[in-house]
């Protein structure tokens, strides 16, 4: 009894000072994340987010309009095929950061309405592979020898031996349309069977098709010349859909057979049904099809004699279920926790935003974004970003590059009067592209290359105007600096907080002091200062003043009065250094008070608010909220 009082004794005295602490950082209670699984899923899926210390509602079967009136409450959501994410269901979804395919295709959720909102979107590419690589083998042997056939005849007290006349694949040549990892899988099955391999896909390059054992075709027509086979394994995109038509068919060998375990609408049905009866095709197997289950008007397809099918089986084994309720409980977890972000497919810039080394440039570059949209006098209508260098880390890389464009494009966004959604670093690049922004992003070398900076972002600008900025920045250490503006490069290393004024001046003697005498009378106090000069010799002279308040306008007034030229004034800081992303679990001070609405954070159904970090949300969903 003596050891129990101690014991609670201890533990209400570490409960006082932890919230001692927590009340003088600033740190907010963590809470767990609201899961729901709406579809059905292996149970280790909850379990995980269990372990984990996640909240998760397991409702499978809801309606459409069910799931939109609750799914506001959650801010993860884990389906496989069934449930439909529609536009209106993520517009209903407030707090909704993360939707989880436990599987690979995710056609049944409207990424891009997704990505709007500053959603993530993952699936579970590895989960299934292998099963649903093995049902394309299988069901590629079973049309080519009709093995269900004979089986079914056998039942059916038949020795019909004559009937069942098959096809060796040995020799003959198989087509890989889509070359992932299912694909890829297919191929070194194919080649162990001593078939030509061949393959399509857009993305792939020659070197890592040849290392699969492919040998990549970079048209279509020839592959449908020369197939004995042909497989699909590709997402169903507006590209894929109806790709196997009936002038396709017309483009293949005599007898070609067809093999389909990615998504139904592949191949077009009508077209297939029309090629096997006029023999032009073999035969094909189907586990997809563009409605399931199929409406009667799919019967004549499926009760073809030549036709192989089964009921969508490619993920349909008990180690496939694990590994993608497994997979997709485990990604999840990382990325509410900001610990990773695998399997995301709507924002793989993310991938770099959680190493330490790399927040320094992301709070560069969404400076610079920030200050070129509020310097030049009208909207932006492209954004190029150069790299070069680093410290800790390169800024070079193409996920380097990607994350800086995408903090780029954020800065740029939240002064950006078109845009009327609330930018963030995944849906910053969509929205970018919504308002008809042309960003590209390279690593050549910035033009303040000889200057001594161990690292550079370079940012050009062009508004609808015509007129131009370049913007070059530098961290030091862990702090963001300005070291160039257009053409001026001269002046030291300029720290962007607070509020900035900036402009041009004649440069000669006395033209300061009148400038800061009218800053003083109007009580506007000064934080730093810098000045650049160009080469020429009585060009105007830059001014960068950073200030502790707003500049007010009658001041600027005055400064015009005084022949300066293009006076401007911006915000340039970045709310909190150090930013988390979805993390639940932060022990320091990187959320934003502010949840997405501008809510305040609180209780609410007896949970704490989560609160959003800053870096994802800039204040409210409102331009109001947003502007204050």
């Amino acid at each position: 009894s003596v050891l129990a009082t101690c014991t609670r004794m201890t533990t209400r005295a570490l409960l006082r000072c932890g919230g001692m602490v927590s009340r003088r950082l600033g740190v907010q209670p963590a809470r767990s994340a609201m899961v729901l699984c709406s579809d059905s899923i292996d149970p280790v899926c909850v379990d995980i987010f269990r372990e984990r210390g996640h909240d998760v509602d397991y409702k499978v079967g809801l309606q459409p309009s069910d799931l939109k009136e609750i799914i506001h409450k959650y801010d993860g959501l884990v389906v496989r095929s069934a449930t439909k994410v529609t536009a209106d269901v993520i517009s209903a979804a407030s707090n909704l950061k993360v939707v989880g395919r436990a599987g690979v295709g995710v056609d049944n959720i409207d990424v891009p309405e997704a990505t709007k909102h500053g959603v993530l979107v993952m699936n579970t590419p590895g989960g299934n592979t292998v099963s649903t690589a093995q049902l394309a083998i299988s069901l590629l042997c079973s049309a080519a020898r009709a093995i269900p056939q004979a089986d079914m005849s056998m039942k059916d007290g038949e020795w019909a031996r004559s009937s069942f006349m098959g096809i060796e694949m040995s020799g003959k040549t198989l087509a890989i349309i889509g070359c992932g990892r299912i694909g890829q899988t297919v191929a070194d099955w194919g080649n162990s069977m001593h078939m030509k391999v061949i393959g399509f896909d857009p993305v792939l390059s020659v070197a890592d098709a040849r290392e699969a054992g492919i040998q990549l075709y970079s048209n279509l027509d020839d592959i449908w010349a020369e197939a004995d086979f042909v497989t699909l394994h590709t997402p169903l995109t507006p590209d894929t859909r109806n790709l196997v038509d009936d002038a396709a068919i017309d483009k293949c060998k005599e007898g070609v057979i067809f093999v389909n375990c990615a998504r139904g609408g592949i191949i077009d049905e009508d077209s297939l049904l029309r090629g096997l009866e006029s023999g032009k095709v073999g035969g094909a197997a189907l586990d997809v099809y563009p409605t399931e289950p199929p409406p009667e008007s799919s019967k004549a397809l499926l009760q073809h004699p030549k036709v192989v099918c089964t009921p969508h089986l490619g993920a349909s084994t008990d180690e496939a279920q694990i590994n993608v309720a497994r997979d997709i409980a485990e990604q999840m977890c990382n990325t509410l926790e900001n610990k990773g972000f695998d399997g995301v497919m709507n924002a793989r810039h993310l991938s770099l935003s959680t190493v330490p080394a790399m927040e320094p440039f992301m709070e560069l570059s969404e400076i610079l974004g920030k200050l070129a949209a509020q310097l030049l006098p009208s909207p932006i209508q492209s954004i190029k970003v150069e790299s070069w260098g680093g410290r800790d880390i390169s800024v070079t890389s193409k996920a380097a590059r990607d994350l800086i464009l995408a903090m780029v494009q954020k800065g740029v966004l939240q002064h950006t009067a078109a845009c009327e959604a609330v930018p963030n670093l995944i849906s910053a690049p969509f929205l970018a592209d919504t308002v008809g922004m042309q960003c590209t992003a390279s690593n050549d070398l910035p033009s303040l290359v000889g200057m001594p900076y161990r690292n550079l972002i370079t940012v050009t600008c062009n508004s609808e105007d015509g007129e131009s900025l370049v913007l070059s920045g530098s961290v030091f250490g862990t702090e963001a600096r300005i070291v160039q503006m257009d053409q001026y490069k001269s002046f030291p290393a300029f720290k962007p907080d607070g509020y900035l004024l900036k402009f041009r001046n004649c440069d000669e003697p006395g033209q300061l002091s009148q400038l800061l005498a009218v800053l003083e009378k109007h009580s506007v106090n000064i934080a730093r200062l810098s000045l650049g000069r160009q080469d020429d010799a009585g060009e105007l002279a830059l001014c960068l003043i950073s200030c502790d308040t707003a500049v007010p306008t009658v001041a600027i007034q005055d400064l015009e009065a005084l022949g300066v030229k293009e006076v401007m004034v911006a915000r340039a800081d970045v709310f909190g250094r150090k930013r988390g992303f979805y993390s639940f679990r932060c022990s320091s001070s990187l959320l934003c008070p502010l949840t997405a609405g501008g809510r305040a954070g609180g209780q609410a159904g007896g949970r704490t608010e989560l609160l959003k970090p800053l870096l994802f949300v800039a204040g409210g969903k409102d331009k109001e909220t947003r502007a204050q």
